[in-house]
């Protein structure tokens, strides 16, 4: 059904409640790519039960999403034909049975196909967002709305990170029963989001989607700076899904540093993206300020990622963290740039959200497995880890050519 043979939502007259919508489907979506992401501290009790080589562990990291860099644009072209709260709901519940899936896995096989399915349904997930952004948010509201959704993801993500040791030590080391709780909170927040998630069908929404003219895929070729935006979230997203992935390893096998440790530390550096990500929304409003944003948070990521690779201090490593997190405080300026585009349709705006999410998942795919391969090479994995710190950069070369028009900050202000 298309959104607008929708039913106008009955609190479509309450606008305050889009910041339930906005909450409810971040949580639930940030859930499932927490439990996506925190493979990193759940490898060394997969590995040490399945018998996995550093490749294959690569292969495991990235495996989530390989479909997905495919699929992200048909995704997008499918998905924002259909009513977001129905696409939001059917998704997450996909995604729990893909959890259950990997922790009744007999082998790394199954595990490698159940964590791409998974991955599918986490990106299939992201046109309904596309749609319910625009439906309850006024276009001045876009920059803000992804700043609360960069809080709440740091949140989320941090609690994740931080809980995930605890949880394998509630359930004795065994990483297949802390896959069932993983599963289980999905499940949860498919029926949360099935008592709050709602549609708002305005006469502007309305008219703009009826005048959607030809394929949403033009916009991948009208507006440059889609691309210039994709390259840095690639190049961030190697960095990021390479020092996850292997980092936690790293520590454990080097330096002696617990999981619980380690899972800290990127808990930590969620949190501080979080708040990070909150600041940067409210004050990064002028075109030179948003520039020097992007620019200084390349150059700091890559150099921070590097040294982490460096020390077992904590002291030192926390500090590095902290910086680190920080920087990540982009994030909202990056994912705001689609909405406000000159002429940009609704559906166009999940088509180029999923140029972004692809440019993300290419990153995330390719990052894990150049690390393993060269830690298989090499033996030692910190070199890797340090090279691929330094993709990071392409976000600062980004902040140098993205043209940042009055528009979007009038817009976005």
């Amino acid at each position: 059904m298309h959104p607008t043979a929708a039913k106008t939502a009955k609190d479509s007259g309450r606008p305050a409640y889009r910041w339930v919508v906005l909450g409810a489907w971040i949580v639930s979506h940030v859930l499932a790519f927490s439990t996506m992401s925190v493979l990193g501290i759940l490898l060394p009790s997969i590995t040490a039960e399945l018998g996995l080589s550093p490749a294959q562990q690569g292969l495991l990291g990235s495996s989530a999403q390989w479909g997905t860099m495919v699929l992200a644009i048909p995704f997008a072209l499918w998905g924002s034909r259909y009513n977001p709260v129905l696409l939001t709901g059917a998704t997450l519940a996909l995604g729990a049975a893909c959890v259950f899936l990997q922790g009744l896995a007999p082998g790394f096989a199954v595990l490698l196909v159940a964590r791409v399915l998974f991955g599918l349904t986490i990106t299939a997930r992201r046109a309904g967002f596309a749609l319910l952004l625009q439906q309850w948010f006024a276009p001045r509201e876009i920059v803000l709305a992804n700043a609360v959704v960069t809080g709440v993801f740091g949140a989320v993500m941090g609690l994740g990170w931080v809980g995930t040791p605890l949880l394998l030590d509630a359930v004795g080391g065994d990483w297949r029963d802390a896959m069932y709780v993983l599963g289980g909170l999905l499940v949860a927040s498919a029926v949360v989001w099935a008592v709050l998630g709602r549609q708002r069908i305005t006469p502007e929404y309305a008219t703009r989607v009826r005048s959607q003219a030809g394929s949403p895929l033009g916009s991948l070729f009208r507006y440059r700076d889609l691309w210039l935006c994709g390259l840095a979230f690639f190049g961030a997203q190697l960095a990021w899904m390479a020092f996850t992935t292997f980092w936690p390893t790293l520590m454990l096998d080097r330096y002696g540093a617990s999981l619980k440790w380690s899972g800290s530390i990127l808990g930590i550096n969620s949190i501080a993206a979080a708040v990070a990500g909150l600041a940067v929304g409210l004050v990064a409003t002028q075109p030179g300020r948003r520039r020097a944003v992007l620019i200084a948070s390349g150059v700091v990521l890559a150099l921070t990622l590097a040294a982490m690779n460096l020390t077992g201090s904590i002291p030192l490593l926390t500090a590095l963290d902290l910086v680190n997190g920080a920087a990540w405080g982009f994030w909202p300026l990056l994912m705001a740039i689609p909405f406000g585009l000159p002429g940009i349709k609704p559906r166009e705006v999940a088509v180029a959200l999923a140029l972004l999410d692809t440019s993300m998942l290419a990153g995330g795919a390719v990052g894990p497995i150049l690390a393993g391969f060269a830690q298989q090479a090499t033996g030692d994995i910190r070199v890797a880890l340090i090279v691929a710190s330094m993709f990071c950069l392409t976000l600062a070369a980004t902040g140098l050519l993205v043209r940042v028009r009055r528009r979007e900050v009038a817009t976005a202000a």
